[in-house]
């Protein structure tokens, strides 16, 4: 038993079980289809407002084609044209994606339409930001 007694192994076993059994009661790690908990700070919060702003700053890389992302030691890389509107595009799907989870699917009338908008909001933004990918890293 390398060198474990019943009793560790025993203990060790409980332990794993009750991490499973949290993991499958939704406490631990969610699905994509979990709703959000009903409260005003998820429904309002996370679902308005936090998108709102992603989604005007999104929108304002559409209407001023040019970002400026920093990295670490002082670079970074600028982005103008097509590759700062898919930029934007890029925020416009998260935003779209967080408000589809944290207020659709918290609404009576629009909870049928959740995953659709999440579906949207992950297709765009991936699709955008393989865009900006792809023509901006040398990945070869």
């Amino acid at each position: 038993m390398n060198g474990r007694t019943q009793s560790e192994l025993s203990a060790f076993k409980t332990g794993m079980n009750k991490v499973r059994l949290k993991m499958m009661r939704g406490s631990g790690f969610g699905g994509w289809d979990d709703e959000p908990i009903d409260d005003a700070w998820n429904k309002w919060g996370q679902g308005v407002v936090i998108p709102s702003l992603l989604a005007l700053f999104g929108a304002s890389k559409l209407i001023w084609p040019h970002a400026v992302l920093w990295g670490r030691r002082g670079m970074s890389l600028t982005l103008s044209g097509w590759d700062a509107v898919a930029f934007g595009l890029c925020w416009i799907g998260v935003a779209l994606f967080m408000h589809a989870h944290y207020h659709w699917s918290l609404s009576n009338r629009l909870a049928e339409y959740a995953d659709l908008g999440r579906a949207i909001g992950i297709i765009v933004g991936l699709l955008a930001f393989g865009f900006v990918v792809v023509r901006n890293m040398s990945l070869v």
